[in-house]
């Protein structure tokens, strides 16, 4: 047996692939993680709701990353329409329908923590005002993109159940397209909203790692939803979305990554410190 289910061994196949994928980013996503939780509550004693938004932001980008690779043992990844089981549509699609919210809360969730981190040095003005503002319709298209998702087709379960000839969908290739695009405004405003008060800031090592992640943040990500964009245009059928899924697995865990790295700074000097003292003792 293949691969997926129901399909014999030599059946083109990226699900291996995609699996790697999957496990490689979400482990390294948890362990900057990781690093982040034990910088902010070992060495600071200074955990804050943005650390914990971040954590639960793994939480969701690791359940997307099982759902995908659940997905995989039933077809996603094949390289060939005709190599999919009959009786493998109905939990791949179940799947897909499934990963939707993992991925929409996971960078929803991203975002949302580099935008409370700001808050803590935007403490009053103009600057605080527009991140408050900034976080509330991040939250609110990000809800409005999960709420079209879930309710893409009328009745839900058409999604899923190849049965279910009747119904109707929204057209899937410009409302996956306008989401993609209305993201990257959303990746690109978080990465320059707080480059006014940065560049006026005293704290200058702070100042050169924020922006360097930041600027991270915007390059490499929007590259990503460039990518997605282009994906979704070469939408012509089921299978054909394993390279949106490899993508949206990569940009989460991105995300994450860079949004954990600004909160490191502190280990990197607690353990230059420990090697001066060592050189200085010897």
């Amino acid at each position: 047996m293949g691969w997926t289910y129901n399909t014999p061994d030599g059946v083109a196949n990226d699900g291996p692939m995609l699996t790697a994928i999957a496990i490689a980013f979400t482990a390294l996503s948890l362990v900057l993680v990781s690093l982040r939780f034990y910088v902010r509550g070992r060495l600071l004693k200074a955990l804050e709701i943005d650390d914990w938004v971040l954590g639960f932001t793994w939480i969701a980008s690791c359940g997307f990353a099982v759902v995908t690779i659940a997905q995989t043992k039933w077809g996603l990844g094949l390289k060939h329409l005709r190599d999919m089981p009959d009786e493998n549509l109905f939990a791949f699609g179940l799947l897909q329908y499934m990963g939707a919210p993992f991925y929409i809360t996971s960078i929803l969730g991203f975002k949302l923590s580099l935008l409370l981190t700001y808050l803590r040095f935007m403490t009053k003005g103009a600057a605080r005002n527009a991140t408050i503002g900034v976080i509330v319709a991040c939250i609110a298209f990000h809800l409005s993109f999960l709420l079209v998702q879930v309710n893409l087709c009328q009745p839900i379960a058409k999604q899923w159940d190849p049965a279910i000839t009747g119904g109707k969908c929204l057209p899937a290739v410009p409302f996956y397209t306008s989401m993609a695009s209305l993201t990257i405004v959303f990746d690109v405003t978080v990465m320059l909203l707080p480059f006014p008060v940065l560049l006026k800031s005293r704290i200058q090592r702070r100042r050169k790692i924020v922006l360097l992640c930041l600027l991270a943040l915007g390059v490499f990500i929007t590259i990503i939803q460039f990518l997605r964009i282009r994906t979704v245009r070469n939408l012509a059928n089921y299978l054909d979305s394993s390279s949106l899924i490899m993508w949206s697995t990569i940009e989460n865990n991105a995300g994450i990554i860079v949004a954990s790295v600004p909160t490191l700074a502190p280990l990197f000097r607690y353990f230059a410190d420990k090697t001066l003292k060592s050189s200085t003792a010897s």
